[in-house]
């Protein structure tokens, strides 16, 4: 078995909320944010305009941006290139677009670097505070700042784009709201108890009303929160060599976070390992209620494939319409609770995953189906790792 990457000890969830300039129309903001085991990396690109035009410059940057850093590009390195980009879409056709991109390492550890946007405000459970830029240096023929932090459980960090700290300006106020302004909000706001998830949907709706019930500029604000990762741990199928089970079960117990068990031989093999009975329940006749195992010590204990296969074809669909009693329902419900999910896949050939009955039911074999099903999970935003055993 291959050493399972260290668990993310700070995780960082992210809420946003936007509006456009014109009601009904195009956004001319654009959040990307990317995960991996070493840090999650949050772009809000700011195009020049509004609309159509203004979109397409903010993705540009932030895609490109985002691509930069995946590739190997320090942070500053890769927003050197897009400055220098930046810097010549001034006096030609290039799309111009002002960013702001926030780095939160495991550690918690954060970097923010702004080029012509506002800075970043810092939050916990008490209080919202201003970061004005730390240090502000040229890159090439630009200025860009740069803020650095360390967040705690609780912590996060809100960024907007200067549709919310202009917001006002030359009524409410001559100025514009401001960060500041923004950041006595917050405040106001967790005084009453507000959740931080639920800061930005009333930024963005406390600038249209200091606006005159309209937008000025297209308007964007994101709050990364650092919390405790909720971290799922999947066992799915034996190991390529009977001699490993004992040693991949053992591993799989020292694992922190939920432990489920997919597959009966799998659940057979835990049970005989940890040395405790195996009960079946929720026994049923039905296709799509496959039966589930109680195992001291697992937290839950399904069927592999086809239960895994069922899980992944309504991944998107809405909680409510979920059959009662039924463990594609629990599975799906792990899956959605959960920040990190860890899949410890066994190689161990199974012949009955070849049947032409599989086929005919389009239940893809378990390998397949995890690959499948980790793809949709990074794609709702979770960070997923695989390994074989």
């Amino acid at each position: 078995m291959k050493t399972p990457p260290d668990e993310p000890r700070k995780y960082v969830e992210i809420d946003s909320a936007q509006a456009a300039k014109k009601p009904g129309g195009i956004c001319g903001d654009f959040i990307i944010t990317e995960r991996t085991a070493e840090a999650t990396t949050t772009i809000v690109a700011d195009g020049i305009g509004t609309g159509i035009k203004a979109r397409v410059a903010a993705v540009m940057c932030a895609s490109r941006l985002m691509e930069l850093i995946r590739v190997g590009f320090t942070l500053r390195e890769a927003c050197h290139k897009i400055v220098d980009t930046m810097h010549a879409a001034r006096t030609t056709d290039i799309p111009f677009s002002a960013f702001s991109v926030c780095r939160v390492l495991v550690s918690g550890h954060a970097t923010v670097m702004s080029y012509e946007i506002p800075s970043p405000i810092l939050i916990n459970n008490r209080l919202a505070a201003y970061l004005p830029k730390q240090r502000i240096f040229p890159m090439g023929l630009e200025m860009i700042g740069e803020v650095n932090c360390v967040l705690e459980y609780g912590d996060g960090i809100v960024m907007v784009s200067d549709g919310v700290s202009q917001a006002g300006l030359g009524q409410q106020y001559r100025m514009g709201w401001g960060v500041q302004g923004v950041c006595d909000f917050i405040n106001g706001l967790m005084v009453q108890g507000t959740q931080m998830k639920d800061i930005p949907k009333k930024i963005v709706s406390n600038v249209r009303d200091i606006s005159g019930a309209t937008y000025g500029d297209d308007t964007t604000c994101s709050v990364l929160l650092c919390r405790e990762a909720h971290v799922l741990n999947v066992l799915t199928g034996p190991p390529a060599r009977k001699s490993s089970d004992a040693k991949a079960v053992r591993e799989f117990m020292e694992m922190k976070g939920t432990r489920i068990v997919c597959g009966s031989s799998t659940a057979e093999l835990v049970a005989r390992n940890l040395d405790v009975p195996i009960e079946m329940k929720n026994v049923s006749n039905a296709y799509h209620k496959p039966p589930s195992y109680d195992i001291k010590g697992i937290d839950y204990a399904t069927e592999g494939a086809i239960t895994l296969n069922q899980v992944y074809n309504i991944l998107g669909e809405a909680p409510e319409k979920l059959e009662p009693d039924s463990s594609v329902s629990d599975l799906y419900r792990f899956f959605h609770a959960s920040d990190t999910i860890n899949f410890l896949v066994g190689t161990a050939a199974n012949p009955g995953h070849e049947h032409i009955v599989f086929r005919q039911m389009g239940v893809y074999p378990r390998d397949v189906i995890v690959r499948l099903l980790a793809e949709k999970l990074k794609s709702m935003g979770k960070l997923v790792n695989i390994i074989y055993l």
